[in-house]
């Protein structure tokens, strides 16, 4: 899989989702902070993912397990590029239109820097971390809570 077909849905999804947030804060008084907290979620994401893995071209796969058994892929003619703008340049300029500052060097650095799957044990320290930060975030400062007994409870 890691024959350019990870990076093309890599591509595909970072185009998505800088165009999900441009709309989002185009047609709404959200900022992308506002946005990221109250109206991005894992369910949003999976829908993307999955309109997005749609996207990843029957090229791009044919090239893949060509490289991996040549003997399978019989010689086909594969479909044209469309023309215009390549995944990194229509992601740039969607962030360019949400007014950040966007280089094509640093989409690719995105993209590379996502290629490390996190192992179980990471996950499972990221999310208190997470939690932690998003209380302080907003505003919601832990107590310690007064242990009653049962007997002052009777």
């Amino acid at each position: 899989m890691d024959q350019q077909v990870i990076s093309n849905f890599k591509k595909l999804y970072t185009k998505h989702l800088f165009r999900r947030c441009f709309e989002v804060t185009a047609t709404t008084n959200l900022t992308l902070r506002e946005f990221w907290k109250d109206h991005f979620n894992i369910a949003i994401c999976l829908k993307i993912i999955d309109q997005d893995w749609l996207g990843v071209t029957t090229r791009t796969l044919t090239s893949a397990r060509k490289k991996l058994w040549p003997e399978d892929v019989a010689e086909r003619i594969y479909e044209e590029l469309e023309p215009g703008m390549s995944v990194e340049e229509e992601i740039m300029s969607l962030g360019k239109s949400m007014g950040l500052e966007v280089e094509e060097k640093d989409v690719n650095e995105l993209v590379v820097e996502h290629t490390q799957e996190l192992t179980t044990q990471e996950i499972q320290e990221l999310q208190p971390q997470q939690y932690t930060e998003v209380m302080q975030e907003i505003g919601f400062e832990e107590s310690e809570e007064e242990v009653i007994s049962t007997s002052e409870i009777k």
